[in-house]
């Protein structure tokens, strides 16, 4: 029975350390910022969109797969991040940068220090600025 008990607070140990190893794993895997908006307003001449202007700063991580309903441009200030488009290879964007990413397209940003940017969005009134997808496995 010694053993027994032996064995099970063993399993017990090692489970609660690997936990706490995967948990935090998986919590550092989302990036955290601030996103504070500038500018929001209906575009003139074009019926039912609006354009959203926005300070987006970001730590180290990953905004997980997610796409845009409209047209959205991201001026990297500082910094720089890695952005990759569902299918297709990785691509390095540095201050100066400008991205456009493309409506319903499904892409990954990830960053491993600190990142400011400018984000444009053309979109339709009222939309969400980010639609979030369910990562693939």
């Amino acid at each position: 029975m010694n053993r027994r008990a032996s064995t099970l607070t063993i399993v017990f140990a090692c489970g609660l350390i690997l936990g706490s190893v995967a948990t935090s794993k998986l919590a550092a895997q989302f990036r955290i910022g601030k996103n504070a908006q500038l500018a929001k307003d209906n575009l003139a001449g074009c019926a039912g969109k609006e354009i959203s202007i926005s300070l987006n700063e970001f730590g180290p991580g990953s905004s997980g797969p997610h796409y845009h309903q409209g047209d959205s441009f991201t001026y990297v200030l500082e910094g720089s991040e890695t952005y990759q488009l569902e299918g297709k290879p990785e691509v390095v964007v540095k201050a100066g940068d400008l991205l456009h990413e493309e409506p319903l397209k499904i892409h990954t940003v990830g960053n491993s220090g600190p990142v400011r940017l400018l984000v444009i969005r053309v979109q339709d009134k009222g939309a969400p600025d980010i639609v979030r997808v369910a990562p693939k496995r």
